[in-house]
């Protein structure tokens, strides 16, 4: 992984939006979807798994640091890192792969990882908590795939991607 001041900056950019985009959230608080994935979803699209897992991390210390969002644990760094691993895949998007990735990170990752994470971290009942964030995750997955798939397949989004990685011609 090689870093320029290019992807630093990016990444830094990323880590910004993806704080505040977190804070940004809509629905009743039993089924609400906040936004920070679509700095996730872009990083992963622009950097690759590594820059992306690396800006995850990041913008999870800054917010439980920074932002206050509640108490910090190390535990909740592993969901970041597998999250942000997770949206590294999209470096190509295809509808399939966005819908993939998205099933893995809300399902797998937030759902059920982060749902065991808390029941161990706070001891409480996993199976409780699994009812009470059912309507979340089914919302979160909705407008995460809708979402995804108009940004990474937007023009805008590709030019971003073809300024930011030169094609490097025969030399």
């Amino acid at each position: 992984m090689k870093l320029d001041i290019h992807k630093v900056t990016g990444i830094a950019v990323l880590i910004a939006i993806n704080n505040i985009l977190g804070k940004v959230s809509i629905g009743p608080s039993f089924a609400s979807v906040n936004f920070g994935f679509i700095a996730l979803a872009i990083a992963g699209y622009l950097y690759g798994p590594k820059l992306t897992m690396l800006a995850a991390i990041l913008s999870n210390i800054l917010a439980f640091t920074i932002m206050g969002n509640g108490a910090f644990s190390f535990w909740f760094l592993i969901p970041s890192l597998l999250a942000g691993a997770t949206y590294g895949l999209l470096t190509r998007p295809t509808l399939f792969r966005i819908i993939m990735v998205n099933i893995i990170v809300v399902i797998g990752i937030s759902f059920l990882f982060n749902t065991s994470l808390i029941a161990f971290v706070y001891n409480l009942n996993y199976e409780s908590l699994l009812a009470t964030r059912v309507l979340k995750m089914i919302a979160s997955l909705t407008v995460q795939i809708i979402i995804t798939h108009i940004l990474l397949t937007h023009t805008a989004i590709k030019n971003l991607k073809y300024k930011i990685i030169p094609i490097k011609r025969g030399v």
